[in-house]
């Protein structure tokens, strides 16, 4: 798939990628997302989109609250961090929306194996 990008868009989206304090890794892969709390919240799954040491990108079904604090689990790492943005990704066919998760992550471990 090719994205363009309008000519005048192109050096503000460079000049962004050049701002970012780290390297975004883009892993590719399913991670479980439990919201804590004194209740707990739902537990759900989530495609992992893009990941740096202080945050990631989640794509999911569901929506998830600004604010919330959040457990992710992926392959090797679990992580914690609160849910700093959650946008609606339409998808063009009715009840198959999306949402963009942004994680600030605030503790990252590896998995006990």
């Amino acid at each position: 798939m090719t994205v363009s990008v309008p000519a005048d868009r192109l050096k503000d989206v460079e000049q962004r990628e050049h701002r970012r304090r780290e390297y975004r890794f883009k892993p590719n892969q399913i991670v479980t997302v439990r919201v804590l709390g004194l209740r707990p919240g739902p537990v759900l799954r989530a495609s992992m989109l893009d990941v740096s040491g202080s945050g990631m990108r989640l794509r999911s079904k569901l929506p998830l609250p600004c604010g919330a604090l959040v457990e992710i689990e992926s392959d090797h790492l679990l992580s914690r961090g609160s849910v700093c943005r959650c946008e609606a990704e339409p998808s063009g066919q009715p009840g198959q929306d999306f949402y963009e998760i942004g994680i600030l992550v605030s503790v990252t471990s590896p998995l006990a194996q």
